[in-house]
This record gives C-alpha cells, sequence and structure tokens, in this order.
C-alpha cells in the first residue's frame, strides 16, 4: 500500500506499489491478529474500498507504531497509504496530514534524496495542490523532479511522472509554455520507458493534446488523438469506455473519425 500519484493532480486513480522492498531483506514477523488487519486492509485498499480501509488503516497504525515503531519504514509507508485513503473520502486536509507526516519522517530517516522520501514528496505535493496550497505545492513538486532526475534519471517512469503532474499544475496555474515542455517530455519518455500502448503514456497524451489544443495548435492536438484513439482501439477494443470517450472528444473538436480505424 505504498500510492503515488503518477502524472496528474487531478486524478487519484494512477497509484503503483514502490520498485523493490520498502522493508528490507523480509517483511517482520506479526502477531496472528495484527497480519489479518493487514491483509484486510491491503484487500480493501486494492479494491478501492476506502471508506472501510479507513478504519482497518487507522487500526493497522496504531499496531505498527506500538510493535515496529514510528519510524519502521512500513509506519511510514502506511501514513503515505492512509493519506490516499483520506483523500478518496474527500477529507483533504487529513490527507495532506498524512503524506507530510510521511514524507518527513522519510526524509528524517532516509535523507531528503532517497527514492522513497521522493515518492512520498510526490504525493504531498500533488495533496497540496489538490488542496488549493500551490506555492507549497508547486515548490515541493519542483524540488521532487529536480531530486528525481538527480537520483533515478530524466528518463525513469518515476521522474516522468513527477515531470508530468508539475506540467499539468503549472499549465493549470498559467504557466503554459513550460507547462507544454514538461507533459511532452513525460509523454515522450513514456513512450519510450512503458510503450506506446500503455494506459499512463495514453492519460498523458490526453493531457498533451489539451495543452496543444489550448496553445492553439489545434490541428497537431487533433493528429495526436487520433494517434491515442488507435491505440486505444488496439489495446482495450473498440466498446471500452476509454475507446468511446476518446473518440467523443474527437468529434467535439470537429474531427469525425472511424472508432474501426487501426
Amino acid at each position: 500500500m505504498h500510492p503515488e500519484h503518477r502524472g496528474t493532480a487531478q486524478s487519484r486513480q494512477d497509484y503503483v506499489p514502490p520498485d523493490g522492498d520498502p522493508y528490507g531483506e523480509h517483511t517482520p514477523d506479526l502477531p496472528p491478529e495484527t497480519a489479518e488487519r493487514q491483509e484486510l486492509a491491503q484487500q480493501l485498499f486494492d479494491r478501492e474500498l476506502y471508506e472501510a480501509a479507513e478504519p482497518v488503516m487507522r487500526d493497522l497504525l496504531t499496531d505498527y507504531e506500538r510493535l515496529l515503531g514510528s519510524d519502521h519504514p512500513m509506519t511510514v509507508e502506511l501514513y503515505d497509504a492512509l493519506g490516499h485513503a483520506l483523500y478518496q473520502r474527500g477529507l483533504l486536509p487529513e490527507a495532506e496530514a498524512m503524506h507530510r507526516e510521511a514524507h518527513e519522517r522519510s526524509a528524517r530517516l532516509f535523507g531528503a534524496d532517497a527514492p522513497d522520501t521522493l515518492a512520498y514528496a510526490h504525493n504531498l505535493g500533488a495533496a497540496l495542490v489538490m488542496g488549493d496550497e500551490w506555492e507549497e505545492g508547486l515548490a515541493l513538486i519542483g524540488r521532487t523532479l529536480e531530486g528525481r532526475d538527480a537520483v533515478l534519471g530524466p528518463g525513469h517512469p518515476d521522474s516522468l511522472d513527477t515531470a508530468s503532474l508539475l506540467g499539468s499544475v503549472l499549465f493549470k496555474a498559467g504557466d503554459q509554455q513550460r507547462g507544454y515542455e514538461l507533459l511532452n517530455r513525460a509523454y515522450t519518455g513514456y513512450q519510450q520507458a512503458l510503450g506506446p500502448d500503455d494506459l499512463q503514456t495514453l492519460a498523458v497524451g490526453g493531457n498533451l493534446v489539451a495543452a496543444l489544443y489550448t496553445l492553439g495548435q489545434r490541428h497537431e492536438a487533433g493528429l495526436l488523438l487520433v494517434d491515442i484513439l488507435r491505440h486505444y482501439v488496439r489495446t482495450l477494443g473498440i466498446h471500452h469506455q476509454l475507446t468511446l470517450e476518446t473518440q467523443q472528444r474527437l468529434r467535439r473538436m470537429g474531427w469525425n473519425v472511424n472508432i474501426n480505424i487501426t
């Protein structure tokens, strides 16, 4: 349950677990009652049943604090995951507080440039922006992108996640040229790192379409969206909701495209 806000500050449905084992070589042995609670929390979280998951995760957090300690990576991670669950329930101030707790603990324990700390910083930055705390959120997302580029490399999917997030936020905040450049970087990078048919690639491509259209490059925006439609048809089929929504979007832009394109 280590969610990450990939690529947009407008949706919280794009979370991925971290690479590797954040707990070290082995997950610690837990009492049976806590292990059962942990399994239930994971199941509810994975099924996006956040209202049911929240009290279980809070009880589990109490267990972790008592059994593992406040500085254990599993405890820190659970704060971040609970932040996601709270956000999904519309409890933004509480969500921000959980993300901030995870970020501050990780920075103190592992350093500001540790990969997990940067992941928590990304999530906190997204939560701040969603809560209309633009100045702090933008500054944190910008620092996170610098850190991920330096530690992971500019082509790493995590770096691209933050580039996409920052691009979306900057574009919405009025810095349209810089926002477009970051979205374009993310889309191109995702094509190389994840492949042109990956749903994250296509989602960020959709954001890039909006940026191009707003900047007055409407023909280029239409061509890109036609290409995205082709990938949705090939990957998801002609009846999938994303395929149909993309075709409708094209029609609103004045493009009448046959959905059976290949």
